[in-house]
């Protein structure tokens, strides 16, 4: 069996960000599969955790309109055009928190709903973090707030941190330190 060839693909609604296609597959059998509908997003997404000396971890509270939820979550946002995954990163931690980061370390990248989407989320550890200023994008962050690491795994164990990306970075972030 070979891998899904695409046939035919028709985009079905445009917006800045993502588009909605529409595309016929061959799938690996030899049948057609019609129609099939999926969301191809533009530029990546990178999310970051920011880290103290301590091992505290900065989290922003934002309200999110789709889910009507609000949460602490990593800092994050989209790549814009021609603009790199770290440079992003170092954008919206200053954007979110008022803080910049000397150090940073890769931390992954993942597709998290790969059946459905393109779509990518590189992750990033800021360490020798400053407060240079307040919150700038004040439309979307309420808040940003420094909890110690035992704080977010007892957030994470009573499922009260509920945005996938933060879930996956702060998951991955303790697995990967376990194991050092």
């Amino acid at each position: 069996m070979s891998a899904w060839d695409e046939l035919k693909r028709d985009e079905v609604l445009r917006a800045n960000w993502f588009s909605i296609q529409q595309s016929d597959i061959e799938l690996a059998d030899g049948s057609v599969g019609r129609g099939w509908h999926w969301i191809d997003y533009h530029t990546p997404a990178v999310g970051i955790v920011p880290v103290r000396d301590d091992g505290a971890i900065l989290l922003v509270n934002q309200f999110r309109f789709t889910t009507r939820t609000r949460d602490w979550e990593l800092p994050a946002g989209r790549v814009d055009a021609n603009e790199l995954p770290q440079d992003a990163a170092r954008r919206e931690l200053r954007e979110e928190t008022g803080h910049i980061a000397r150090v940073w370390e890769p931390l992954g990248e993942y597709h998290p709903s790969n059946g459905s989407s393109n779509q990518k989320f590189i992750l990033f550890v800021a360490r020798d973090l400053e407060n240079i200023g307040a919150i700038q994008d004040t439309n979307e962050v309420d808040d940003a707030r420094w909890f110690s690491e035992q704080e977010v795994r007892d957030r994470l164990a009573r499922n009260e941190i509920l945005d996938g990306m933060s879930v996956t970075g702060l998951l991955w972030y303790f697995f990967r330190a376990r194991f050092r």
